[in-house]
């Protein structure tokens, strides 16, 4: 009788091996970088007992004044010329600098005001910041300036999930103890839409902030409340150097941007002329500017800036406005919308169409509550201009204006850091209202079946068919991971 031979041993195959390993590091990935970002937070009652809404209205005028910097236009020359008359100090922060004609030209600014002694600080977001990867040319050549200082907020690291998720939503400028300009712009031609840029344009706003008593000193301005906020950022262990040493490249990067601002200077030479600064009257008068923020820490956050938001909308006597790119529910902004919309006032939302918005995630996520936003009582109203939306803007009672980087969705809420102005003035607020209503006016209502309510003078914005498959196809798993949009 024949022996039967013993079964061959099943041996691990190298390819095996791999497929394991990355099954390892996709559960690793989901357990430490998804997972608990898919939770939130409520504020403290410690923290919530430090809000007060009359904190943030003032019956006398204070030291601040303000100015809408609306225009793509305005925003680039504004910021040219500021950073052009900085005389010692200027302090940067952005969440994205895209790569650019503009870009180039901001950049070649903060070298010039390096060159004459002006002692610079810039802080970027170490993911989108557009100083790291292959723009790190860019960061050598920048902070290997000796009056600058580059540093770069939770560089992403593969082995460390939970840093993929934390940025830095901050967009501003601050110059020497006289300006701060601030907001939800980031640094782009798209922002800016410099002669010939021939793409989508993202239109949003800042705010420029005078500080009338900085020759004295000036230690009221809201100004100093934000400096002391990027320094704290600036000294925490979530902020890295960006850049090792000059290089040849790097110095040749330098010099580029240094000869291109010197030609751009010589063909504006209007930007750069001084003698005629009177920003006393290019500002309106406040009575109050309150700056407020989220935390800086890279994991999960209190909702700070979405609670202290929250109340002063509760408070609402006649109006709101709420301005936002998109608007991605959860429980705590469905509930805060079906408040305002019992309170029988005037309450609207503006935001971005389907055909408008150029983020197709948060356009997504945006799209699953539509309906449900439109039936809380407040008024849905889409956009349907050529370009998009980008400001985040509220408005209240025709005397409080609070703008700066803060979205309507779970991500401001509880994971970016993010900051914004209450701004008392009705001056200020006046206008801002009426460049506002030019918005509005180019946007249709959204009724609670999801349709728009008809205008004669008005017609929908047409959605693509490419852009309508994509949305179908990231349905699932957007609504799936909302939360990290």
């Amino acid at each position: 009788m024949e022996s039967k031979a013993a079964p061959a041993k099943k041996h691990f195959t190298f390819k095996k091996w791999i497929a394991s390993a990355v099954l390892l590091y996709l559960l690793y990935i989901f357990c430490t970088g998804v997972f608990p970002f898919l939770r939130s937070k409520t504020v403290s009652e410690a923290f919530a007992s430090t809000v007060s809404v009359s904190d943030f209205y003032s019956d006398t005028p204070c030291t601040d004044r303000a100015a809408l910097v609306e225009t793509p236009a305005e925003g680039f020359d504004t910021r040219i010329h500021i950073l052009d008359g900085a005389q010692a100090r200027i302090d940067v922060s952005y969440y994205a600098l895209h790569m650019g004609e503009t870009t180039d030209l901001f950049l070649g600014a903060l070298l010039d005001a390096a060159d004459r002694g002006v002692q610079v600080r810039i802080l970027v977001d170490g993911q989108f910041g557009g100083l790291t990867y292959y723009n790190r040319a860019y960061a050598a050549a920048i902070g290997a300036h000796p009056n600058i200082e580059l540093k770069i907020y939770n560089p992403p690291n593969p082995l460390k999930p939970w840093t993929w998720n934390g940025r830095l939503h901050d967009k501003y400028i601050i110059i020497d103890n006289r300006l701060l300009l601030m907001g939800g712009r980031n640094i782009g031609d798209k922002y800016f839409g410099p002669d010939g840029y021939d793409k989508p344009l993202s239109y949003d706003r800042d705010v420029l902030i005078y500080n009338t008593a900085w020759e004295d000193g000036g230690g009221d301005s809201v100004l100093f409340a934000v400096r002391d906020y990027m320094d704290s950022l600036w000294d925490s262990p979530n902020v890295r150097l960006p850049f090792e040493k000059d290089t040849k490249s790097a110095a040749s990067k330098r010099q580029a941007l240094q000869t291109g601002f010197q030609n751009f200077r010589s063909e504006r030479p209007a930007l750069f002329d001084h003698t005629g600064d009177d920003y006393e009257s290019w500002t309106h008068p406040t009575n109050r500017v309150t700056f407020f923020h989220n935390d800086t820490n890279i994991g999960v956050k209190e909702p700070k800036t979405g609670y202290v938001l929250g109340q002063l909308l509760r408070q609402a006597e006649s109006n709101v406005v709420l301005q936002s790119p998109y608007v991605i529910l959860d429980s705590t902004l469905d509930t805060l919308l079906r408040d305002l919309g019992e309170k029988q006032i005037n309450a609207a939302v503006l935001t971005n169409s389907a055909a408008s918005s150029p983020n197709p995630t948060a356009c997504t996520a945006y799209l699953g509550d539509r309906k449900t936003i439109a039936n809380t009582g407040v008024r849905l109203l889409e956009y349907q201009g050529e370009n998009s939306i980008h400001a985040k803007t509220y408005l209240i009672d025709d005397r409080l204006s609070v703008v700066g980087s803060y979205n309507l969705d779970p991500r401001s809420a509880y994971i970016d850091t993010e900051m914004m102005l209450a701004i008392d003035s009705v001056a200020f607020t006046r206008e801002l209202k009426q460049v506002q209503d030019t918005y509005r006016q180019q946007a249709l209502e959204v009724t609670g079946d999801g349709r728009y309510l008809p205008r004669e003078d008005l017609e929908e914005r047409p959605l693509p068919f490419a852009k309508k498959v994509m949305l179908w196809l990231l349905f699932l798993p957007v609504r799936l991971f909302k939360q990290l949009t």
